[in-house]
């Protein structure tokens, strides 16, 4: 890569950044090419010439931000962490996942576009969801989890609570209610899960 190419590099990095930023904090709609240019202190111009319109920017960010969580999930299946502690690690991933992107981003009108629900659901199925099943099937093969569970059925319970979470009445609970729900959770899923609570609660306080 030579030196223009890598500052137009460079220059992508940042207005992609940028429109991270606040397609996150605003939503898409409320957002305008003007406000995104002015942050990352390009034109207009410049803009419209790297990316064509605030959609395909939009788009892009996104899937940025899928591949990031992506190298974060792999990075958690390939360490040498306990099972239940590799699980709790793609929850947390997951869930500080979508505050990142921000919800006004996930329900914005990208997910109107064919297209963009295709090339997600693409990368779901071959990035995000072979790295969950390995996972459930490490649990299955140290006896963490019963090996005559379904792995569809066990995706689906995952997705069931991914639903309680996101939910805002979830979070108005407490601290005491969501423990307890995560232990309902986990106490599902994991054998003997109450034996496992005291290592897990221990290692994510210190």
């Amino acid at each position: 890569m030579n030196g223009y190419e890598k500052r137009t590099q460079e220059k992508r990095d940042t207005i992609v950044k940028v429109a991270q930023e606040l397609f996150a904090e605003k939503g898409i709609a409320a957002v305008s090419i003007t406000d995104i240019a002015a942050k990352a202190n390009v034109s207009r111009v410049t803009l419209f010439k790297y990316f064509g319109d605030k959609e395909t920017l939009a788009k892009e960010a996104m899937f940025l931000w899928i591949e990031l969580l992506m190298k974060e999930y792999e990075d958690i299946l390939s360490s040498s962490k306990p099972f239940h502690q590799k699980l709790l690690g793609l929850l947390s991933t997951r869930l500080a996942g979508s505050e990142r992107i921000g919800e006004r981003f996930i329900h914005s009108t990208a997910w109107d576009d064919p297209e963009f629900l295709r090339l997600i659901n693409e990368m779901t199925a071959t990035h995000a969801l072979p790295i969950i099943i390995q996972l459930i099937e490490e649990g299955k093969s140290s006896g963490n989890i019963d090996s005559l569970l379904n792995n569809e059925a066990i995706l689906a319970y995952f997705s069931a609570f991914g639903s309680i979470v996101k939910n805002p009445e979830y979070i108005k609970k407490g601290r005491e209610f969501q423990i307890s729900m995560f232990n309902l959770f986990m106490g599902g899923l994991i054998k003997n899960w109450h034996q496992k609570m005291d290592t897990v609660y221990h290692t994510s306080n210190t």
